[in-house]
């Protein structure tokens, strides 16, 4: 709990975030003209965030399929000799756009925090993007403003007007829906083990300023047997399955409602079946605009539980339906000086009082000085709402094949680190020889 404590101070003297960096002014678009269509081919896990660039760059229309787009944008990176990293961004036209290319790179020393390499970024996309949305007619709603020497050292905030849905014209004949299906597996025979899964699943999203949904489904079919030296085989078959379903409608810059289900199966619960249904609202301090900076959000939801159970539980219980409430609250900054966040969260059964659990958890990734970097994290809770567990006795077998667990009344964790880098602040050299995929 103590390395919780050390960051709270921090969280309270955050500053507001103000735009520092050019401007970019985006007014309605004339009919005539609309923002050209880009799409965003990430090919580095490395700060390739989506939800980041759309929010902040809203004079382009973001597609999720390559031929849709005026403008394909690559995002690479590599390592440099520094430690640092080189993130490439190559513009290549499309269909009105054709033959129209450009290169842009942003350069991490590897001594900035997170919130600056995301600033640079996204400055550097929106003056990547700015020669295509001038081509595709948008010259009369775009204005640049020169700072001179006030410019920020790395990326900075870009103040704009957010195009409402449907003003620029963009049909779309999905409606914004968007449909995955996938199948994987994997398959490992040895002489003393042999194991396989397989997992299809499908997905169904659809996202807008005012509706939030997504449904999703997944299968996972595991079989695998184990021989011990005594000679006997030890299996661990498993079919689980989960449902979801979330649908949020935006109320306000603040204020959002929905409702949340989840149906599953878990044999580590005990439940052969479990259905959950819960109505929720949730309130943020800072508006959602501003969620990839700063949230301070607190989500409120009170719906039932419904189970099955596989072995009747030590209340004597093969099935029952329980009504429950969930608080939770959280805080979450990415600032010049680093990343920090706090959570709180608490569950009831309103069926009996004493049927509780309680959690908290935080972290902090604190710049001190240049090239000092401090990293803490923790969590704690306090269980007290095992309604799941079996009469029986749990067997050693299930508790070591993770089946099973014994009931527990507490939980926590912590971690702490320091890091420190010195020396050139040239990372400019990139050499690819020896990479670690191949040692």
């Amino acid at each position: 709990m103590l390395p919780l404590l050390a960051f709270i101070p921090l969280l309270l003297f955050t500053a507001p975030v103000e735009s520092e960096a050019a401007t970019v002014a985006v007014q309605a678009s004339p009919e005539s003209a609309s923002p050209p269509a880009v799409f965003l081919d990430c090919q580095s896990r490395r700060n390739c965030n989506r939800s980041q660039f759309q929010t902040e760059i809203e004079f382009a229309t973001w597609v999720r399929d390559r031929s849709d787009a005026d403008v394909h944008l690559i995002f690479t990176s590599q390592g440099l000799s520094g430690g640092g990293r080189e993130y490439t961004l190559d513009f290549v036209g499309q269909g009105p756009l054709e033959g129209l290319t450009d290169e842009l790179t942003f350069i991490e020393d590897g001594q900035d925090v997170q919130a600056e390499v995301m600033d640079g970024l996204a400055r550097t996309l929106r003056l990547g993007l700015l020669r295509f949305a001038l081509q595709s007619g948008m010259g009369e709603n775009l204005d640049v403003e020169f700072l001179g020497d006030a410019a920020p050292e790395a990326g900075g905030d870009v103040e704009s007007h957010a195009l409402e849905e449907g003003e620029a014209g963009v049909y779309d004949p999905w409606n914004y829906w968007t449909f995955q299906v996938g199948l994987s597996g994997n398959a490992d025979f040895r002489e003393t083990r042999t194991s396989t899964r397989v997992n299809p699943r499908v997905n169904a999203d659809r996202v807008t300023e005012d509706w939030k949904m997504n449904f999703h489904g997944r299968l996972d079919f595991r079989r695998e047997s184990r021989d011990l030296a005594d000679g006997r085989v030890v299996r661990d078959d498993r079919d689980d399955w989960r449902v979801t379903a979330l649908v949020v409608r935006s109320v306000s810059n603040h204020f959002s409602v929905g409702i949340d289900a989840d149906m599953r199966n878990s044999v580590a619960r005990n439940q052969h079946a479990r259905l959950q249904f819960n109505p929720a609202v949730e309130y943020n301090y800072f508006p959602y605009a501003e969620a990839n900076r700063r949230q301070l959000i607190a989500h409120y939801s009170v719906g039932f539980e419904h189970s099955n159970y596989i072995e009747e539980t030590m209340f004597g219980t093969l099935r029952e339906t329980l009504p429950q409430h969930r608080l939770g609250v959280q805080y979450r900054a990415r600032e010049q000086w680093g990343n920090a966040g706090l959570g709180i969260d608490a569950n009831q059964y309103l069926h009996d009082a004493d049927f509780y659990s309680l959690g908290i958890q935080g972290d902090v990734s604190y710049r001190i000085v240049r090239g000092l970097e401090l990293n803490v994290s923790g969590s704690a809770s306090i269980v007290n709402d095992n309604i799941h567990t079996p009469a029986g006795d749990i067997s050693d077998e299930d508790i070591l094949l993770g089946r099973q667990a014994l009931p527990s009344s507490y939980r926590y964790q912590t971690s702490l680190g320091l890091s420190y880098r010195w020396g050139s602040s040239f990372a400019n050299v990139v050499n690819t020889r020896f990479p670690r995929s191949v040692r």
